[in-house]
């Protein structure tokens, strides 16, 4: 029996959302080629467009023809960083979802927390998330697809709160929105993973019970 977690795939492209390890709270280090880690460098300091793809193969050790036979182009290398920076994102959030059981209060802090794990293992590529915007249309909505999954998991689980007198929030969109501009922020105090990042990723999962109003004696 595969016990691989899949999420729903009207959500996002069930290909890329399996979660490999049984255990959504285990994040490895992404492996990145030298291009990739070149690529990263320079996208990180200089964005998506201020980048040349000369610039990367420089960082990188290798000619240009070699990173066009790998990637095809600038868009290329930089969705492939993308993609292991948020390929099991829904993943682990659907998995953290399902361990909170029938508890709003702890399916919220779980999911959060899951997000903040893969965000601090690799803080740098998910700084790279905001240009997203300058991509290819096709490429543009793949991975949009996987935050508009993430903020509908999330919505569901505040809305259930509020239904059942758990949390007090009084615009459950709007504050959805709040949690997750929360979670994208991260990589503005961290450049690299810390030491514990397992701790303030449980923090930002208490964080987001006080934001959403938890009573515990809802």
């Amino acid at each position: 029996m595969d016990s691989r977690r899949r999420v729903p795939s009207a959500v996002f492209d069930e290909a890329t959302a399996v979660l490999d390890e049984p255990d959504w709270r285990y994040v490895a280090q992404p492996e990145l080629s030298p291009i990739l880690r070149g690529a990263l460098d320079a996208f990180y300091e200089k964005g998506f467009r201020g980048t040349t793809v000369r610039d990367i193969s420089q960082r990188a050790g290798v000619t240009m023809p070699t990173l066009y036979y790998y990637h095809g182009n600038k868009e290329g290398i930089f969705t492939a960083l993308l993609e292991c920076a948020t390929k099991d994102v829904l993943a682990r959030a659907y998995a953290a979802r399902d361990e909170g059981g029938d508890k709003p209060e702890v399916r919220l802090a779980y999911v959060v927390e899951s997000i903040l794990l893969r965000t601090l293992i690799s803080p740098r590529m998910v700084a790279l998330e905001p240009d997203i915007r300058f991509l290819s249309a096709p490429n543009r909505d793949r991975f949009e697809r996987v935050r508009t999954g993430v903020e509908r998991l999330l919505l569901g689980i505040v809305r259930e709160g509020r239904r059942r007198g758990l949390f007090t929030v009084s615009d459950p969109v709007l504050t959805t929105r709040a949690l997750l501009d929360m979670c994208d922020a991260v990589p503005r105090w961290y450049v690299e993973c810390p030491p514990k990042y397992q701790a303030v990723a449980q923090k930002y999962g208490a964080i987001a019970l006080n934001a959403v109003g938890y009573r515990a004696d809802g």
